[in-house]
């Protein structure tokens, strides 16, 4: 799956997340674990953390689910208007 929905239903059912580095999802996602697919001993040691740190497990499963819900198309749409209605403004002050 190029962009990764599954990550985003687990988080938001308080699941802690491992996803890879290269999938879709990654470039919005901060509170999961980030492996590279083909590194099968960083992908079991994050497994490994998980089970063994109960902590570590509720925390991932508490800030992903607060990252999850967080994202909102309108949210997105209104960084991407800021962003925009700042070079208008740069591109004003540069003309006068």
């Amino acid at each position: 799956e190029p962009f990764g929905i599954s990550p985003l239903e687990a988080m938001q059912c308080e699941v802690p997340t491992i996803i890879s580095k290269q999938s879709g999802c990654a470039e919005i996602l901060d509170k999961c674990i980030k492996v590279d697919y083909w590194d099968i001993y960083a992908m079991a040691d994050a497994i490994y953390g998980l089970v063994t740190y109960p902590a570590l497990g509720e925390l991932f499963a508490r800030k992903g689910l607060e990252e999850v819900t967080g994202l909102k198309w309108n949210n997105a749409a209104a960084k991407i208007k800021e962003g925009y209605e700042r070079v208008i403004k740069e591109q004003e002050a540069k003309q006068k």
